[in-house]
């Protein structure tokens, strides 16, 4: 299973951005304000994926409703989908705990999911009529995340999603493949024309969510747009949030590029973040299977993308009543312990001459060197799909490796 899943990550992710409108994934003109410039010295973001679906511990965040994927992963229907809400109770979800448990494990930013394709937002919004503004009493999850990371000292990053699958439900096709068309019960139909003003009132929905987001909550870090057209640009966000850091998937670029699923084949130009998940199946909700990366794998993904000067932004996907699952934790805690004797390597450094001037990952700071070896990794890591397939069996059958990473430390001596 871990291999079938790895053979088909990458199309996932490429199916998934086609089926957004997305270019893959390139920056514009970077944000030279003072207050964005932490992100290429962060090395390290946690990634929050949490919603509707995280309740049944099984298929991904809104894109199971589609029918006849060509990637692994469950299908329910949309009406059964939307139906998991009256089964959804998040009465362990705790961001104050989870974040502190994170920046002890050597995160410096994270990221929550407010809204997914799904439509649900994870707020009391004003606008749209699916969020916690009629269920969960109004409960604000995005003000309990944002006060959190504050007090643990990590940056602010929000994701957004400008595509929204329930205001467009009546309308929408839920056949991945596209013929024949399907309704929310995933039976043939004849779709209905969008109305005139559909398009109008979309881009006014967007406008005020990303407005609300914003606005209300303080100093935004980081937006993370995922797909959509022209409903609101990067400088109607930088008119609200002047320093913020925004990523390459809204229309018209962003400040950094990034990778999703497997790591880069190539050095990125510029600011870059790879987004992975943490699961064999590469789910990026919850799900109930065995395999959470441990600690060694983690960290072997973290030393590789700085010594590149990228950052790793690594998922969780919190149980549905939100708590963080103990494979996760259990990751965090060895982390945070690596993080003590060789966070300096990873954390506040830039990327060194590898593979181009030597055989191990290295890192760079002001007259030091990090040289991270990886006792046993295969001859050369994967950066592409075809090696990640390579890896992965390696992985199963010598589920010791890799080891843990190693730091040497050189020290550029003084001139005579």
């Amino acid at each position: 299973l871990l291999i079938t899943s790895l053979l088909h990550a990458d199309d996932a992710a490429q199916g998934q951005a086609a089926a957004l409108g997305q270019s893959q994934i390139r920056p514009g003109s970077r944000n030279t304000h003072p207050d964005a410039q932490w992100f290429p010295d962060a090395g390290l973001g946690l990634f929050i994926h949490w919603g509707v679906v995280s309740t049944r511990g099984s298929g991904d965040l809104s894109w199971c409703m589609l029918a006849n994927k060509p990637w692994r992963d469950q299908t329910i229907t949309p009406n059964q989908y939307y139906g998991t809400i009256r089964d959804w109770k998040p009465d362990a979800m705790n961001y104050d705990r989870m974040l502190e448990a994170a920046k002890k494990a050597g995160f410096q930013y994270a990221v929550m999911v407010t809204k997914h394709h799904d439509g649900f937002t994870l707020w009391p919004s004003k606008a749209g009529d699916l969020g916690t503004k009629t269920t969960f009493g109004g409960r604000d999850f995005v003000r309990e995340f944002t006060t959190a990371c504050r007090k643990h000292g990590l940056k602010v990053g929000l994701y957004y999603s400008p595509p929204d699958w329930w205001f467009d439900r009546h309308y929408k096709n839920f056949n991945y493949r596209g013929k024949p068309a399907y309704d929310m019960d995933h039976q043939p139909t004849t779709r209905p024309p969008y109305p005139k003003d559909h398009q109008t009132k979309r881009v006014a929905l967007v406008k005020q969510q990303v407005t609300e987001l914003m606005s209300n909550y303080g100093k935004i870090d980081l937006l993370w747009f995922d797909g959509g057209g022209r409903e609101i640009s990067n400088d109607e966000v930088r008119k609200l949030q002047p320093g913020i850091v925004i990523n390459g998937r809204n229309r018209g670029g962003g400040d950094y590029g990034d990778s999703e699923v497997t790591l880069p084949a190539k050095r990125f130009r510029g600011w870059f973040e790879s987004c992975v998940t943490c699961w064999p199946s590469r789910k990026w909700a919850y799900t109930e299977e065995y395999g959470f990366d441990d600690a060694k794998l983690a960290l072997t993904k973290l030393v590789l993308l700085r010594a590149w000067g990228g950052n790793l932004l690594a998922n969780l996907g919190p149980q549905g009543d939100g708590s963080v699952p103990t494979e996760a934790l259990d990751c965090w805690s060895t982390m945070g312990t690596w993080m003590k004797h060789s966070g300096e390597s990873v954390i506040g450094t830039q990327g060194g001459p590898w593979p181009e001037q030597a055989n191990v990952p290295i890192t760079t700071r002001t007259g030091k060197a990090y040289l991270h070896f990886l006792p046993r990794l295969p001859d050369r890591y994967p950066h592409t799909p075809a090696d990640e397939k390579k890896f992965a069996l390696t992985k199963q059958i010598m589920p010791s490796l890799p080891q843990p990473t190693h730091t040497a430390i050189w020290k550029k001596a003084p001139r005579p």
